[in-house]
């Protein structure tokens, strides 16, 4: 499996600075992931530990929100900040019911190849990283959360996918 399409497009001296940082994150996550099994451990605590950074996160995203349990501010604010340049961020769909964002370049990845992982380590190494997103999501009672696509499993772009819950929806076909 190949990573060629996970290419910046978008450059400058504050997203390149926030990339880097991106980067070695993911490189101390592997490395903590390496480290536990010379000593025969799993890596569920990596796991464990970023779905607890989710939770902050979370907690931290909601004192920004009005009213936490709005579909449609978590939907105007989610995706707004400083990460949208890092990860290429494109808003694929927004509705009452739904928003779907693709994710175009992952810094992650980058970092992860730049190691010399194998395609299956990259992807367990993103399971793990996604575990914050997954519980960040969990937060907000009144969405559902699909990660639908990811580079890391060799796809052009990752697809996150939140749907208000109760709607029915389908999923963005491209």
């Amino acid at each position: 499996m190949a990573f060629e399409n996970n290419i910046p497009s978008l450059h400058g001296a504050t997203v390149d600075a926030a990339r880097e940082i991106s980067e070695r994150r993911a490189t101390t996550i592997s490395r903590m992931v390496d480290e536990a099994a010379k000593h025969g451990l799993d890596d569920q605590f990596a796991y464990d530990a970023i779905a607890d950074y989710g939770a902050d996160n979370a907690k931290e995203f909601r004192k920004t929100l009005h009213d936490p349990t709005s579909f449609k501010e978590f939907t105007d604010l989610f995706g707004t900040d400083h990460n949208r340049e890092i990860y290429e961020m494109e808003t694929v769909k927004k509705t009452d019911d739904e928003l779907i964002i693709d994710f175009h370049y992952c810094p992650y990845v980058t970092a992860w190849v730049r190691q010399g992982k194998t395609p299956d380590q990259i992807a367990r190494l993103c399971e793990i990283a996604m575990a914050g997103d997954h519980e960040f999501a969990r937060s907000f009672p009144q969405l559902e959360f699909r990660l639908e696509r990811t580079i890391a499993d060799g796809e052009p772009r990752c697809r996150l996918h939140f749907i208000r819950k109760g709607a029915t929806v389908n999923s963005v076909e491209e």
